[in-house]
C-alpha cells in the first residue's frame, strides 16, 4: 500500500519537535526534521512554503557558526520566490520583494565569512542586485520597516564593496525611515552613518594644539 502524505495534525508534531532540537542547539537533530515535515506538506503548498520561510530564516541565522547552511537558507528562499511569483496576486504572508530581499541577505552576511577575494565580491554584487530590486516593491508597498532595514543592509554592503560616499546615501534613507516611523533601530543606524561619514570628511583639529 503507497504511503499517504502526512495529514496537517502529523506534520505539527514534527515542527514542535524540530523547535524543541533547535532551542537546544542541537540543530543536527532539528534540520531533519523541518525538512520532513517540508516535505509532509507538499500536498498543501501554500503551508509548505510558509514553513519553508520559516526553515529558511532559522538556517540564515544559523548560517554565522555554519556557513554551509546560507545555501540551503537560499535554496528555501528561492522556492518560496518561485511559489509567489508563479501566480500573481496569490495571498501570501511575505511580498516577493521581502523574499528576494531575504535572499539578498543569505549572500551578504555569507560574504562576511568568505576569505576568497573574487568569490565574497561575487556574493556582495548578488547581494547588493536583489536588495536594488526589492526596493521599488517595498516602497510600493509602503512596508516602511523592511525599506529602512533593507536601505540599511545596501548601505553596509557598500561599505564592504568599498563605495563609501554610496554607502552614506543608503544609511541616510534608513535613518530617515527610522526617525518617521519611530523604528527601534534609529540609535544603531544613525551610529553606523555618523561613523561613516566621519570617515569620508575627517574633521580637522582646530588650532595647534598636538593631538
Amino acid at each position: 500500500m503507497a504511503q499517504t502524505e502526512p495529514a496537517a495534525a502529523d506534520v505539527a508534531p514534527l515542527i514542535m519537535e524540530a523547535e524543541e532540537y533547535a532551542l537546544e542547539g542541537n540543530y543536527d537533530a532539528a534540520l531533519p526534521l523541518y525538512e520532513r515535515a517540508i516535505a509532509g506538506l507538499s500536498a498543501q503548498p501554500h503551508r509548505q512554503n510558509q514553513l519553508r520561510y520559516r526553515y529558511g530564516i532559522i538556517l540564515n541565522a544559523l548560517g554565522g557558526q555554519r556557513p554551509d547552511l546560507y545555501p540551503l537558507a537560499r535554496g528555501q528562499f528561492e522556492a518560496v520566490l518561485a511559489y509567489i511569483e508563479s501566480s500573481p496576486g496569490l495571498p501570501f504572508e511575505h511580498s516577493a520583494a521581502r523574499v528576494r530581499s531575504a535572499i539578498a541577505h543569505t549572500y551578504h552576511q555569507h560574504s562576511a565569512l568568505q576569505t576568497n577575494p573574487n568569490k565574497r565580491a561575487a556574493m556582495l554584487r548578488n547581494a547588493y542586485q536583489l536588495y536594488i530590486s526589492a526596493m521599488d516593491e517595498l516602497r510600493r508597498e509602503e512596508d516602511w520597516q523592511n525599506l529602512a532595514i533593507t536601505s540599511f543592509n545596501i548601505g553596509q554592503v557598500c561599505e564592504w564593496q568599498g563605495n563609501l560616499e554610496e554607502a552614506i546615501q543608503w544609511l541616510e534613507q534608513a535613518v530617515a525611515l527610522d526617525k518617521r516611523h519611530g523604528f527601534p533601530d534609529l540609535e544603531e543606524d544613525l551610529a553606523y552613518l555618523t561613523a561613516l561619514r566621519d570617515l569620508v570628511n575627517p574633521e580637522r583639529p582646530v588650532g595647534n594644539t598636538a593631538i
